[in-house]
């Protein structure tokens, strides 16, 4: 068996909990970060000390579902559920946590990735809570290394939003990626149904409808069923 350290709840950042304190919603979205986080910890053990395809996720809140209505109704639940209809014995180890911004990434959870048996599956979600709540000047630099230092057959997302720092951030992760021959994909702008409908209480975690559409970018480069969406 391979030991994973326990994924850390990490309190969220004073934007955040400023939010809480007028808007009901972004409490209860708020209160599902320590179980999210716990039910994860108690799937990565399982996956640990299991045989099969092992796919390995580096992230912050949105691969722990947070905002879904269950942990496994976030994306990583739901392409696990997608890669499982191909092969039953596939596992997956979560690395992600709450609130984590791409230093996270690198001096928390990268170390733990080079730790496990050859994954033959690895995804990067991680940067968007550095362009809403932080401004980091070394934004992109962190970026660029986080990619440098994932395998060759990883998946790097895009992060979220429109603003000008975001498309700097994105602009560096599709220059590194394509350096590294990695695969990027845009999880955040899928067709469909209004966005604003696709937003939990806090209004900024996916709901289980936003994450539905969320994985259907991944589940196109894994060329694997994605969930079913309203009129599909």
């Amino acid at each position: 068996m391979v030991a994973v350290p326990s994924l850390v709840v990490n309190k969220p950042g004073l934007g955040v909990r400023a939010l809480g304190l007028v808007s009901p919603g972004v409490r209860r979205v708020s209160a599902q970060i320590r179980p999210y986080t716990e039910w994860w910890n108690e799937q990565n053990h399982d996956a640990a000390g299991g045989d099969g395809p092992l796919w390995v996720v580096v992230g912050d809140s949105t691969a722990i579902g947070i905002g879904a209505s269950a942990p496994d109704l976030g994306y990583v639940g739901l392409i696990l559920a997608a890669l499982r209809s191909r092969d039953p014995g596939w596992r997956v180890v979560n690395l992600a946590m709450s609130g984590a911004r791409v230093a996270d990434g690198l001096t928390r959870q990268l170390p733990i990735l080079t730790g496990l048996p050859d994954p033959d599956l690895v995804t990067m979600c991680l940067g968007s809570n550095d362009v809403f709540w932080e401004r980091s000047t070394s934004l992109r630099d962190d970026l660029q290394q986080m990619v440098s230092r994932l395998p060759e057959h990883a998946i790097v997302a895009n992060v979220a939003g429109v603003s000008e720092r975001a498309r700097l951030a994105n602009r560096a992760l599709r220059s590194a990626t394509a350096e590294h021959g990695l695969r990027s994909i845009n999880p955040w702008n899928e067709p469909g149904i209004d966005r604003a409908l696709r937003l939990a209480e806090d209004r900024f975690h996916p709901n289980d409808l936003g994450y539905a559409y969320m994985s259907q970018a991944f589940a196109r480069t894994l060329d694997v069923p994605g969930p079913r969406l309203p009129g599909g």
